[in-house]
């Protein structure tokens, strides 16, 4: 069971990676690469397919035990029994489904959103993945992890619009 338990993480977080490297096309004003939507929804369902593992194998199901284990775990971690820490992972997995489940059904809306709504999420999900893959981790985990978090990090990097597409953005802006 651990080998599913850790496969469909890492799967999860290396789609995760990808698909946020295939969207850069959007910071440009064009559409994401057609795989990048696939590889975003597959990742999530991958990521709420381990926290099920994870509830069944670790936790035999009980909600009230995997809030004290992640509770425990992060005592261990910052010295403080914070039992919220799995309602985040909760929060990480919907937000991760939401996003998926946006990008589909208003390609338009979703590529155009906010830079600070885009940024507030890039934060969030850094923040979840430095504390999967170098806090709470093992330390075969932290070194997949350098790897995952250095593309993601090269994968949000200030994109370099070309005139046109900040002319296209700015005329769009302005009819609406």
């Amino acid at each position: 069971m651990n080998v599913a338990l850790y496969a469909t993480i890492w799967t999860a977080l290396g789609l995760f990676v990808a698909a946020e490297a295939g969207k850069r096309a959007l910071e440009r004003g064009g559409p994401a690469n057609e795989w990048s939507w696939r590889a975003w929804t597959l990742g999530a369902a991958l990521c709420v397919l381990h926290m099920g593992i994870a509830f069944g194998a670790r936790h035999g199901w009980s909600h009230s035990a995997a809030v004290a284990e992640t509770a425990r775990q992060t005592a261990e971690v910052y010295g403080v029994a914070w039992e919220g820490g799995i309602y985040v992972n909760y929060l990480f997995a919907s937000l991760w489904l939401a996003e998926a489940w946006w990008w589909r059904a208003d390609p338009d809306g979703y590529s155009s959103r906010s830079r600070w709504l885009t940024w507030l999420l890039r934060g969030f999900y850094f923040l979840i993945l430095v504390n999967a893959t170098f806090v709470f981790a093992s330390p075969a985990g932290r070194v997949a992890g350098v790897p995952l978090l250095a593309t993601l990090a090269w994968a949000w990097r200030p994109s370099k619009r070309s005139a046109g597409s900040v002319a296209r953005r700015a005329g769009a802006e302005q009819a609406r």
